[in-house]
């Protein structure tokens, strides 16, 4: 045999059909994904059948250690849609060289060197392999090829999966102390409704490029070149291949425990398209927002749920286009809809942008000396909340950041704002002055404050820059990424001038803002953005939004966002119908970034849950429809690590186990972002809540960060998540991972 080079395409079976964004009732929905699982072990007799695809990607060499590490890699996956669930079958050039389906694992393995041995020929393959597992426990081998003899256990190429959701591969040679380790966390799915899911993952080994790349239900999830790319003839007496383990030192290790569904392994690195074609599952359809979709951007965070009094369910999301990063970074907030129980989903379009850089899906670089560096210029919006007035019109915030202006630069003692005749006005300072001379006057008239007289120049509805009424333009900007160094430059074409850009002739202050947008028809177009005024005062700049809900008090009709300081909470209000609008400050102990949501436990009861620094959620509670609120308490069945995290809490319409109900989403780890919980809590006739149920969304080492929920119309709820640990560095700049998924009442009842 010469094996030059290897390509593993791992597929697995539409993993979740559960997850088919069928947020419709337990008797109706379709649990065809979930497998009965049988004993079947130690097959020693499997016959070959066909078809497969493939993919390609590379691991970096690291030492002879037994444990495998983490690595961090690039990560590529590709755009898919969240709508259509059907994965056709591609056209694949050569038949697979070995398949094999319905095999069951209980953690010893089975041995295919009989069936494959002789059938790997060439310098690629891929491997494509559909499974589902019933014990998340370490490091589980899917596929391993392996020298199994005693002292020759670090010669061996396998492909597995980690059980906080990583998949990886790893190509080692005992003989040239090699190790080519290839990797991306929170790639797969373990558990949805406390039954398996069905993931398909591929591995491509590409001899030309050098590279390997791993994929994941439908996305290319890393690709990497190595310097010492390792062929099978490279890895020295190769004489065992094993499904759902690798043998070593004459026993399996890496054991697997549950079923390949399907295994298929072919004798060419197959192209990319074909790959992720072929490894698509239900889990794509679980997604809104994809990968280089119609927003343009590739990565997603900070999602919210709303659902409207008509049943319409809205979304909104940061479209992030420098990767994951928070500011600094070009951040445009995105919007979708569904009219079906959130079983589909209109086509995304962008609500609140600037346009100063170029909406260009970049591949931001994973790698620990790339993956720090940021978009310095762009202006943002970012952390939006919604909330349905009482007259139905929707209300969309978010935070808006002028270009090159972070949380940490921000000026703190300057709204943006001047006080003229008893008006507040918002100030600019012209291009060459060292002051703020200019205001923002009635009809977008900007004022010379030193004349008090009108100047030629006014602006637009969208903070655009007019002179004698023709718009201004600047030049937009792009990024790019070349010999591991990210340039900013002026990509030729021009738009229209803003006050919020680098390159502008007036410029705001360079602090935060906060501005909305409206919507008559639920969601399909939107007014354009209004700032807040000064609600903390000329002096102070202005708070910033916790990401989610807002809520009307059923009792007044107030309508109330939360917000904070970093050491107060702010409760934005409006009294009048968001005609006007004014803030209730409850200090808070030192340094909280307290990002909170309000629910309402009867009328003028309210309740706001807040993530804190101390690694607990704390709550307020206020008696008197948001105008005073009461000290800190604390919940006692949640731990967080010291950041926190921010959570969701909706009301929910119906009776559970006889009471009125509040339902809460957060992750329950203290350490990190991961163990994802919804949890319900019964209100009790004092006010006080019984938490009850504490289901758990996937297996307890799985990504869980920023999330969201809202009561579908079926009484349903949709959860929308961050299937990621947001805070951890090997955890940025990853595609396709903010999923949305339903369940009932009797789903989070179990644990």
């Amino acid at each position: 045999m010469n094996f030059n080079k290897y390509f593993i395409s791992l597929t697995a079976t539409t993993l979740m059909a559960f997850i088919l964004a069928n947020p419709v009732n337990a008797d109706q929905r379709d649990n065809s994904i979930v497998k009965s699982l049988s004993t079947v072990t130690e097959m020693t007799s499997i016959q070959p059948t066909s078809t497969l695809l493939e993919s390609s990607e590379v691991a970096t060499p690291s030492s002879n250690t037994d444990i495998k590490e983490s690595s961090t890699v690039t990560a590529s996956p590709t755009s898919s849609s969240p709508i259509d669930s059907a994965t056709s079958k591609p056209v694949i050039s050569e038949s697979p060289v070995f398949e094999v389906s319905n095999v069951t694992l209980n953690g010893q393995g089975t041995d295919v060197t009989g069936q494959v041995g002789d059938k790997l020929q060439g310098n690629d393959f891929t491997v494509v392999v559909t499974y589902n597992q019933t014990k998340n426990s370490g490091v589980q081998a899917l596929f391993g090829i392996s020298n199994s003899k005693v002292g020759s256990q670090n010669s061996y190429l396998d492909v597995f999966v980690r059980d906080n959701g990583e998949l990886g591969m790893e190509a080692r040679d005992t003989s040239s102390n090699t190790n080519n380790l290839v990797s991306r966390p929170a790639s797969v799915w373990g558990k949805y409704q406390n039954q398996p899911v069905t993931n398909t993952v591929a591995l491509v080994a590409d001899s030309l490029t050098n590279s390997y790349s791993l994929y994941a239900n439908g996305t290319k999830v890393v690709e990497k070149k190595v310097d010492h790319y390792l062929t099978l003839d490279d890895i020295k007496g190769i004489n065992s291949f094993v499904l759902g383990g690798v043998k070593r030192s004459e026993k399996v290790d890496f054991g697997f425990n549950g079923v390949i569904e399907n295994i298929k392994v072919y004798n060419q690195a197959l192209e990319a398209a074909v790959v992720e074609k072929m490894t698509k599952t239900q889990i794509t359809s679980h997604l809104i927002y994809t990968a280089n979709d119609a927003t343009g951007s590739n990565y997603f965070r900070i999602p919210v749920l709303y659902t409207l009094s008509n049943g319409r369910v809205l979304s909104s999301i940061d479209a992030r286009y420098g990767g994951t990063h928070d500011f600094l970074n070009k951040i445009n907030i995105a919007t979708s809809y569904s009219d079906d129980n959130g079983v589909t989903w209109k086509k995304p379009r962008l609500t609140l942008a600037f346009d100063d850089f170029a909406n260009v899906p970049l591949e931001w670089p994973r790698d620990p000396g790339m993956r720090d560096l940021q978009i310095s210029g762009g202006a943002t919006y970012i952390d939006s909340v919604m909330v349905e007035k009482p007259n139905h019109q929707v209300l969309m915030f978010a935070d808006v950041m002028p270009a090159g202006v972070s949380f940490r630069e921000a000026t703190r003692v300057d709204s943006g704002y001047k006080e003229v005749n008893g008006k507040t006005y918002l100030k600019l300072k012209k291009v060459g002055d060292e002051d703020y001379n200019y205001t923002i006057r009635e009809n977008g008239a900007i004022y010379d404050n030193r004349t008090n007289q009108a100047t030629s120049y006014s602006i637009d509805k969208d903070f655009s820059i007019k002179e004698n009424g023709n718009a201004l333009k600047v030049e937009q900007y792009s990024v790019s990424f070349e010999n591991n160094t990210k340039t900013e430059y002026k990509n030729g074409k021009m738009v229209n001038m803003n006050i919020f850009y680098k390159d502008s002739l007036f410029k705001v202050v360079p602090t935060n803002y906060i501005a909305y947008v409206t919507s008559d028809d639920s969601g399909e177009t939107w007014s354009t953005p209004t700032l807040l005024p000064p609600i903390m005062g000329l002096k102070r700049n202005a708070p910033y939004l916790g990401p989610g809900r807002g809520i009307v008090d059923s009792k007044t009709g107030r309508i109330i966002v939360a917000s904070y300081t970093g050491k107060e909470s702010v409760f934005i209000y409006s009294d009048d119908n968001g005609q006007t609008w004014d803030a209730k400050v409850v200090s808070l102990p030192s340094s909280w970034s307290a990002e909170a949501q309000i629910v309402e436990l009867r009328p003028g009861v309210l309740q706001a849950y807040m993530r804190t620094n101390n690694g607990k959620i704390a709550y307020l509670t206020s008696e008197n429809s948001g105008e005073t609120w009461g000290t800190p308490e604390y919940l006692n069945f949640v731990s967080n690590p010291g950041y926190g995290t921010q959570l969701s809490v909706i009301n929910y319409s119906q009776k559970i186990d006889g009471k009125r109900a509040i339902i809460l989403s957060t992750p329950n780890s203290s350490s990190g972002r991961r163990h994802g919980q919804v949890s319900i809590g019964l209100i009790n006739d004092d006010n006080t809540i019984e938490w009850r149920y504490h289901h758990d969304v996937d297996f307890s080492q799985y990504g869980f960060s920023y999330s969201t929920l809202t009561e579908l119309p079926n009484h349903d709820i949709g959860l929308m998540f961050e299937k990621f640990d947001s805070w951890s560095r090997n955890e940025l700049h990853m595609k396709n991972v903010v999923p949305y998924v339903s369940f009932n009442i009797e789903d989070l009842k179990t644990k």
